[in-house]
């Protein structure tokens, strides 16, 4: 719990300082607590200087949790969540984000799944609707399932020839032996080649709930209209 928390304090630093500019940075800074209607509760910076909204959230669990002969389905999850949503296919979502000029990304480290959304605040209702169907709604088809475990295939045999990346994966195994922080976060050949739609189905509904959620905001967006936000986009998960 220290660890979170010590998370969201960082992450809100973050946010704060990419926000705000070298003078502001200097004057204080106020962090707001936003619980919403459902009870789903948040940290906003508000700032309307700039008409841009930065939203990210954690989930407790990352792949320190992934099973045994399914190390790197964390990372194969935040690789493949937004490839694809409701009736979306990949192609057709990520054509909706590039029209709307909206960033969005997914990362998976040792104990938290986290995502990164960017948008202009003209497009916050759209951009979180995004937000809310890779939550809530990801397809994991075939195609994009296929074109993204050869890219993450194609990645860790680089790394067997890589020094750093050899240094880095014995030196995790003399640390932690037989312990799910010496295993890679992003998995192995086989591991990788063996994980399925279904596992990734799976990891979302068992990891992706509001009790395990961090979310903090920062830009051109109130508390009352983050609270609104908050409940469209996380009220289905379990």
């Amino acid at each position: 719990m220290i660890v979170l928390a010590r998370l969201i304090v960082l992450v809100l630093l973050n946010l704060a300082i990419l926000a705000t500019s070298a003078q502001a940075a200097k004057n204080f800074v106020d962090i707001e607590r936003v619980i919403s209607p459902g009870g789903i509760e948040a940290w906003l910076v508000n700032d309307a200087s700039v008409p841009v909204i930065s939203f990210r959230f954690s989930f407790r669990g990352g792949a320190s949790l992934d099973p045994v002969g399914k190390q790197g389905l964390a990372k194969m999850t935040s690789t493949l969540i937004d490839e694809g949503a409701g009736d979306l296919d990949s192609q057709a979502f990520q054509r909706r984000l590039q029209d709307l000029s909206i960033a969005l990304r997914f990362h998976a480290g040792r104990d938290t799944f986290s995502g990164n959304m960017k948008t202009l605040s003209k497009n916050r209702d759209q951009a979180f609707d995004m937000v809310r169907l890779a939550l809530t709604k990801p397809r994991f088809d075939d195609e994009p399932v296929s074109r993204l475990r050869a890219q993450l295939l194609s990645g860790l045999r680089r790394d067997q020839e890589d020094p750093d990346a050899i240094a880095r994966k014995t030196l995790a195994e003399m640390l932690f032996p037989n312990h799910p922080y010496g295993r890679p976060v992003g998995g192995e050949l086989k591991s990788i080649s063996a994980i399925t739609a279904d596992d990734m189905r799976g990891f979302v509904a068992r990891r992706l709930a509001r009790d395990n959620l961090y979310v903090a905001v920062v830009g051109d967006i109130s508390a009352a209209e983050l609270a609104g936000q908050l409940d469209k986009i996380f009220a289905a998960l379990p």
